[in-house]
Formats: C-alpha cells, structure tokens, sequence
C-alpha cells in the first residue's frame, strides 16, 4: 500500500486517487456510484463478480481480455476488452473519461446487462426449472 500511495504522490495525483482500503460489502455501492467507469486489470479473474457488481451500478468497463471477463464485458457494448498492452488499456479508458455520450451509452447497456444476474432473476431461474423438473416428473 505505501509503495502505491508513494507512486500516486510523485506522479502528483493525490488529489484525485484516494486507496479506500477494503469495504464492507454493504457500503460497496457508495463507492460504485461515486466512479465513471470501472477499470480491471486482473488477468486472473475467474468468475467476474466484481465486474457484475460495478456494471450493476451503471458503470462500463475496461478490462483487460482475460477467461473471467468473456461472458460479460461485451467489447463496444457495456465496456472494452483489450489486450495485455498498457497502451491499448489506458486508450479506452481515456476514451471513455473524454467521451461522456459514450460513456453514458456503454454505462446503461452494463446496467441492463447485470439485470440478468440479479438475485431476483437467478431466483426466478431456478424456480422455472424447478417447476419444469416436477411438471416432467409428475407426467411419467
């Protein structure tokens, strides 16, 4: 943390990057909703919750192309895949802070996207196939 904390003074940017250090799951929202966009750039993400959670939020992302991101960061969409190249990431991003229709465009399509993956739907999923499971059942 003081090795980041000492990087973001010499490049003079403590006035707009804050480490909030680790949040408590109910107060993550508040963070969420304070951002522009989402950026990742874990290359090891396996399932992409988090991803979930910032679009959810209305937040586009720019992740870096790794297995956990595929199925949800759909790339022009609801935020951007790019490779493992500093320079490929960072272009997005900056095209999204200076693009602020596009960024709203790409915000809203991540928002309606995560509506599939909200508790309610998942729920609403496994009823159906409950129902569906016991209606086959109960016809043999």
């Amino acid at each position: 943390r003081q090795r980041l904390q000492d990087r973001i003074h010499s490049l003079d940017l403590d006035t707009v990057v804050t480490l909030v250090g680790a949040v408590p799951p109910d107060e993550i929202i508040n963070w969420y909703q304070l951002a522009d966009l989402f950026v990742f750039t874990s290359r090891s993400e396996t399932q992409g919750m988090v991803i979930l959670e910032a679009m959810s939020a209305g937040l586009p992302v720019v992740a870096v192309r790794s297995s956990g991101i595929d199925d949800v960061v759909k790339d022009g969409v609801n935020g951007y895949k790019t490779a493992q190249r500093i320079e490929y990431w960072s272009a997005r991003v900056v095209e999204l802070l200076e693009n602020d229709t596009k960024r709203d465009k790409l915000g809203e399509n991540a928002r309606e996207f995560a509506r599939d993956f909200s508790v309610e739907h998942f729920s609403a999923n496994v009823r159906d196939i409950y129902a569906q499971t016991l209606a086959l059942r109960a016809q043999r």
